[in-house]
């Protein structure tokens, strides 16, 4: 317990240091990954798509043994390591990079995607599936439906559900960018239930994951 209060600590001091602010405009690139586990064990998969086709322009996979267990709000000390290392191993840097997991909508307004915001030194946007932290703003849901999220009377990120999904997704910024930035950029990048860099991400990382433990692909 107390190892995690420090890391809590480090996480409200890190907090000071995000940006929330400007917009990427016209974007060429948008990046994402995705990790896909096996014990201890973690496949991660990085992709870079054109922000017009969202068609990929390169990916690339890690397979890296991980230190830190699973604990809620402390994913970031367990799955930025294998990110860091498949992200080295794109040869394109993208002009933005949306992570699987939470951002500002968190305990300590710092979830792993402000840490890999800091860490790679680029905008980056949480993009997770379910909710951490966070109320609906009374009386203030967008023209697209998306919903505003306060902590501690803040709006820190939005609920949104894509019109083709029954799923909310839960947006918010990691580092680089204002949040209506990151909401446009998530609308943008989303054909179906997921924006398109996580999606081909999760879909490479869990190909990965089966072709490295015998059960097939190629």
């Amino acid at each position: 317990m107390g190892l995690l209060r420090r890391f809590r600590g480090d996480q409200e001091r890190l907090s000071r240091d995000i940006v929330e602010e400007g917009d990427p405009g016209a974007l060429e690139t948008v990046g994402g990954v995705d990790a896909a586990y096996v014990g201890e064990h973690a496949h991660v998969a990085a992709v870079v798509c054109d922000a017009e086709s969202l068609e990929p322009r390169e990916t690339a996979v890690a397979d890296v043994a991980v230190e830190f267990p699973y604990i809620p709000t402390y994913l970031a000390y367990r799955e930025l390591p294998p990110i860091e290392e498949a992200f080295s191993r794109l040869r394109t840097r993208p002009d933005v990079l949306l992570i699987d997991g939470h951002g500002r909508l968190h305990p300590a307004l710092f979830g792993i995607a402000c840490l890999a915001g800091l860490r790679l030194g680029l905008p980056t946007i949480g993009v997770a599936k379910h909710p951490l932290r966070g109320r609906p703003a009374p009386g203030r849901r967008r023209r697209d439906g998306a919903i505003p999220l306060e902590i501690d009377g803040v709006v820190r990120g939005y609920a949104w559900r894509p019109p083709r999904s029954s799923r909310t997704l839960y947006v918010s910024v990691g580092h680089g960018l204002s949040l209506d930035a990151a909401l446009r950029i998530v609308r943008e990048t989303t054909r179906d239930r997921h924006p398109e860099p996580l999606r081909i991400a999760d879909l490479l990382a869990k190909k990965r994951k089966d072709v490295k433990n015998g059960k097939g692909g190629s």
